[in-house]
């Protein structure tokens, strides 16, 4: 039967089993378990269409999906059901009937992620699950200032997984492989700090494999003194060659929201 119905699915997860979102071969992944417990509910085949791609290991508050079916099971009975296959650390917070012309990925505006840090000398097992832990003195003030200057729309390459090529070979590659280009839109890029945490959060209409990832330990850097403010926004203007920082842990990335126009 055609498909007759669009249902948008907004999902929370704990990452820390999974393989990202993205359905693998050799890997379980969040996009594969939920495709699955749907087309077992609704007895047919579908198409799961995820608002992005996660890394292995992020955790997501609201991460937002859709697929198209001919089933007539009401949404909020499709909610209950998907549910009570998945494991529990996978929910379907709501679903509902949404135009057959909206797509999770393409209608999307903008995505919002938090990245948490925990800085005391001993990690506390609650913690730990969320939290990456780097217990060493850090100027904050100049690492607020710094994370200022990923606002804008900057040319993303030396922040993406492909390290150690310059910003321009980078977007190259991306347009061989298929990846497309390298600029992002940043709207928001604040970090703060508590005596013990800190947060860093940044929305933008896009991000790269590993970009908030790398952002982040470039703002460690930069409050060890080992970077300066200059450096990166020389970076972010593609005037010099080079990399961003390195790649902080997966466990402490939150994908908290998804916009939509």
């Amino acid at each position: 039967m055609k498909p007759t119905r669009n249902i948008r699915l907004t999902l929370a997860f704990d990452g820390s089993r999974y393989h990202g979102w993205q359905i693998q071969k050799s890997h379980v992944s969040i996009q594969g378990l939920v495709r699955n417990a749907i087309q077992t509910v609704t007895g047919a085949r579908v198409n799961l269409i995820g608002s992005g791609r996660t890394d292995a290991g992020t955790h997501a508050r609201s991460l937002v999906a859709n697929f198209t079916t001919a089933s007539g099971i009401p949404a909020i009975s499709l909610a209950k059901a998907l549910n009570s296959i998945l494991p529990t650390d996978i929910r379907v917070l709501s679903a509902r009937q949404v135009p057959l012309d909206f797509h999770a990925q393409h209608s999307a505006h903008s995505k919002i992620y938090r990245y948490q840090i925990y800085r005391g000398a001993v990690m506390p097992p609650h913690l730990a699950h969320e939290h990456y832990h780097y217990p060493y003195p850090l100027d904050l003030e100049i690492m607020a200032r710094a994370a200022k200057a990923f606002e804008g729309r900057h040319d993303f390459a030396g922040f993406s997984k492909k390290q150690r090529l310059s910003h321009r070979a980078a977007a190259r590659k991306d347009a061989a492989t298929g990846d497309g280009d390298t600029v992002r839109h940043v709207f928001k890029a604040e970090l703060s700090a508590r005596p013990r945490r800190i947060t860093f959060i940044v929305e933008a209409d896009g991000f790269l494999h590993h970009m908030v990832r790398r952002m982040v330990g470039t703002l460690l850097e930069v409050g060890r003194g080992r970077r300066t403010v200059v450096q990166l926004q020389e970076l972010l203007k593609g005037t010099v060659c080079g990399t961003a920082g390195f790649t902080v842990p997966a466990h402490g990335l939150i994908l908290l929201k998804v916009r939509y126009r």
